[in-house]
């Protein structure tokens, strides 16, 4: 089992009303966008694991960290988004949001970024 990201992006108007676009949302795992994607958009990756270990039996939850990164072209539109997806995450009882990256503008491509890690226990 994997962590919820996409079915709770989905699931969120809000979210959607930024990243969605012929139908399509813009949000991509393993952090990997294809190339030149429409802003604005979101890449998530898992960054680390642990498994929850019992005495009597294996381990049957992890415990995983996943980063996210939002990129757009709009820095009023980077809090907005990065908000809306904290919002649609913590609906999930499993997730607990644990850093705040800060924002940043890339000087080729103008686009700005920001983003978040989240933990997460995922049964297996």
């Amino acid at each position: 089992m994997t962590a919820p990201i996409f079915p709770l992006l989905n699931a969120s108007d809000e979210v959607k009303s930024y990243l969605e676009s012929g139908g399509i949302l813009r949000a991509f795992e393993f952090g990997l966008a294809p190339d030149k994607p429409k802003p604005p958009y979101l890449v998530w990756q898992d960054i680390s694991g642990i498994p929850q270990n019992h005495l009597d039996c294996p381990a049957n939850i992890d415990h995983v960290t996943i980063q996210v990164d939002i990129y757009t072209t709009n820095a009023d539109d980077l809090r907005n988004i990065r908000e809306a997806v904290r919002r649609a995450f913590e609906l999930d009882n499993s997730c607990t949001i644990t850093g705040l990256r800060g924002n940043e503008r890339d000087p080729d491509s103008k686009m700005y970024r920001t983003g978040f890690d989240s933990n997460w226990f995922v049964d297996r």
